[in-house]
């Protein structure tokens, strides 16, 4: 074969293949997770997601027995690990905790799955093993602040009405001998609420406030004093800086605040409501968070609530510019400069916390429960996912960090170390119509000593139930798995991550399953036919239009003087549930015929015209067919049809007969218009070809196929007007003219 004749033969097959591409059969399609967004929508339990949409193993969690109490409202820790909670509606304080040799348990399973049986009865020994002990109750119905201090005592500052009790570390011990005896008020600074405390460096007890927003410090022997009044109604966050300022978030306009002894100034006034938490790193970067539209007692039904959202709604209302974001994470760095370092347009900030290990923040979010690790460069991690509405409070402790979480209630520890094990649970995919799943491919860092396997399961109910399939066997091979599942429209992932190495951790960064949809019938809905514009119905009341006047009343088609239209619009509404591409045949006979014609074939668009002119005038109906040849091999290809009712054919005009005109003062013209197979639309004389008038028929109703006409001629010029021209049409637009001798 000569090197000419070879050349010919590559540029016939690439002619081929350009044009038959689109003959593929159906579209192979993927589902699957590639970035943070789509990982996120799945459920976690063990794993550990970052922003660049890398799923790893996450820290282990200390499920905690809390008290049976409805909400968690305060949390503290003291040096030795010992945590307290503050709970809400039956105010008291509680001690909580696990044993140091308690083994770790993994904390939610999420998305339908079950827990291991390892897990399970991991779990059950250790709440066994925990203590919870009411260590106080107080008349008033909430303790939303709690402090230990290095000496073991604690701090509880309650709500309605604020008073801050001291219980004695005595008391603090839970010994059930010595409840209530250790127990004080220990200052009344006479507000409704406290909503956080602190302690300076002298040993001072520094105190949030509200209703009348703001700050207070108590010495050691209960005697304190308001240190800042705010414009704000609540003072509800404090933090004591490297300084040994405090900075200081309120709950109505959300602005921070810097208090230095009784000198005090705005670090920042933030768009948002409230200013949740703050805390600052080793560099004195200060992180806060601003929230807005959280209900700050929405776990409270007291009168204040009502007063304090509409002060809010009210606030909002009157800014320039509301931001979007429902949360954001500052950060203002030393030089004064305030930037942001991450936001939501989902979540709300409840709680911030310093980790200092890592140089990060952590962030308790709502509603999705999440713990988020966030770095200074906007950079962040899901560290953890509970399985309650919101991450109420986290507290630093030596190894790692507590969290409190309500809807519903939980108490949970975060450890410095890394769990050997740990599972994702994809969102449920919907594939729209049933399916048969091809392979599962998946990308992963997989080092010595650690594992990524992934397992899917499927069902026809969008909630995985008993009708579901179980877990597949695990995919081990992220290059060649093959899914046998057939006939599906649900399916859900699981990955499960594992390591035996302390120090190393498996990354999975993305995985996606193929999938072709089972083949369905296009579907053809109503098909509607247009006729041409009418144009006596395009004329307004006046008795004389000019030309141009009536084209510009009726547009094209409305003059009488214009050519007859002789088409019609043909449309139909089509769609397929694959979204294949559809062509469409198009079929026309006349009602007493028994075959059919094809007038148009292999059409794209949901449209056609019909030249009228073709085709015998009559009753005809139309048939649309369509076809997914365009993305399927013909043994796979489906079609469905559609017959439209009766319509007209009409491409003749009406005939004028019986013409007499009737001379003499009152000039009388007389005669008939019929048509043989549409109504009679309109009938205009004039003399010149100029002006025309329009001519009624003697009933004034032009609505049957004859109609007698029997008028008079306007008083024109008699001399001059010896001829008269009358244009005839019917409702198709068919029109003629005939000269008639005067």
């Amino acid at each position: 074969m000569s090197n000419k004749t070879f050349s010919i033969l590559i540029l016939i097959l690439f002619v081929y293949v350009c044009c038959t591409a689109h003959l593929f059969p159906v579209e192979v399609k993927k589902k699957g997770a590639v970035d943070f967004e789509a990982f996120q929508k799945g459920k976690f339990s063990g794993v550990s997601l970052d922003s660049k949409g890398t799923l790893f193993l996450g820290p282990k969690i200390k499920a905690i027995t809390g008290p049976g109490r409805e909400y968690y409202l305060g949390l503290a820790a003291a040096e030795n690990g010992d945590i307290y909670v503050g709970t809400g509606h039956q105010g008291s304080v509680f001690k909580v905790g696990l044993p140091a040799a308690t083994p770790a348990s993994s904390a939610s399973t999420g998305a339908g799955a079950k827990k291991s049986a390892a897990d399970s009865t991991s779990t059950a020994a250790a709440a066994d093993e925990d203590t919870v002990k009411e260590i106080c109750r107080f008349d008033e119905l909430d303790v939303y602040a709690l402090l230990v201090k290095s000496n073991g005592d604690i701090f509880a500052g309650t709500s309605p009405d604020g008073k801050l009790y001291k219980i004695d570390k005595n008391q603090a011990k839970g010994n059930e001998n010595e409840k209530g005896k250790n127990v004080k008020e220990f200052f009344n600074p006479d507000e409704k609420y406290i909503w956080d405390i602190k302690e300076d460096k002298a040993g001072n007890i520094i105190l949030a406030t509200g209703n009348a927003g703001g700050i207070y410090r108590v010495n050691k022997d209960g005697v304190g004093d308001k240190i800042f009044t705010s414009e704000d109604t609540h003072i509800i966050s404090l933090y004591i800086a490297k300084a040994d300022v405090i900075l200081a978030g309120s709950g109505d306009q959300g602005i921070l605040y810097q208090v230095d002894n009784t000198k005090a100034r705005v670090l920042f006034d933030s768009p948002f409501e409230e200013i949740r938490g703050i805390c600052q790193d080793k560099d004195g970067n200060i992180f806060f968070s601003a929230t807005r539209d959280i209900k700050k007692q929405n776990i409270l039904d007291n009168a204040e609530v009502e007063a304090f959202l509409e002060k809010k709604k009210k606030k909002e209302q009157e800014e320039e510019e509301i931001p979007l974001e429902k949360s954001v994470l500052y950060c203002l760095r030393p030089d004064g400069v305030t930037e942001t370092v991450w936001s939501s347009r989902t979540e709300y900030i409840y709680s911030v916390c310093y980790d200092q290990k890592e140089n990060s923040v952590l962030i308790g979010a709502g509603n999705s429960g999440r713990v988020y690790r966030v770095q200074k460069d906007g950079s962040y991690t899901i560290i953890y996912e509970s399985e309650s509405a919101q991450v109420f409070k986290i507290e630093a402790m030596n190894r790692g960090f507590t969290i409190i979480t309500n809807n519903s209630a939980g108490v949970a520890g975060i450890e410095d170390a890394v769990n050997s094990r740990g599972d994702y649970f994809s969102e449920i995919y919907d594939l729209g119509i049933q399916s048969k799943l091809g392979k599962i491919y998946w990308d992963a860092e997989i080092p010595a000593g650690t594992g990524v396997s992934l397992t899917i399961r499927t069902g026809n109910s969008n909630v995985p139930d008993a009708a579901w399939s179980k877990w597949s066997a695990p995919f081990t091979d992220s290059e060649n798995s093959s899914i046998d599942a057939p006939g599906v429209r649900y399916f859900q992932v699981k990955a499960a991550l594992n390591t035996t190495n302390p120090s190393s951790s498996p990354r999975l960064n993305n995985y996606r399953v193929y999938y072709v949809q089972a083949n369905l019938r296009p579907q053809l809905k109503k098909i509607v036919i247009k006729k041409p514009v009418k144009p006596f119905a395009s004329f307004s009341a006046s008795p004389v239009m000019s030309m141009s006047a009536a084209a510009a009343a009726g547009g094209a088609g409305a003059n009488p003087q214009e050519p007859a239209t002789h088409y019609l619009t043909l449309q139909w509404e089509a769609g397929d549930p694959n979204k294949d591409k559809l062509k469409y045949n198009l079929y026309l006979k006349k009602t007493s015929d028994a075959n059919w014609l094809l007038f148009k074939e292999d059409i794209a668009a949901a449209r056609a015209i019909l030249d009228t002119r073709l085709y015998e005038d009559g009753e005809y109906r139309l048939k649309v067919i369509a076809d997914d040849s365009l993305a399927n091999p013909p043994d796979m290809t489906e079609t469905a049809s559609l017959v439209s009712s009766p319509f007209l054919v009409d491409s003749t005009a009406p005939e004028m007969v019986n013409f007499s005109f009737q001379p003499g003062p009152h000039r009388r013209a007389v005669f008939t218009v019929a048509d043989k197979t549409s109504l009679v639309a309109g009938v205009f004389y004039s003399y010149d070809g100029e002006l025309w008038f329009p001519v009624f028929p003697v009933d004034l109703i032009a609505d049957s196929k004859s109609e007698n006409y029997n008028f008079t001629l306007k008083d024109m010029d008699a001399g001059k007007n010896k001829y008269i021209f009358i244009k005839v049409s019917d409702e198709f637009n068919n029109s003629k003219v005939y000269q008639k001798e005067l």
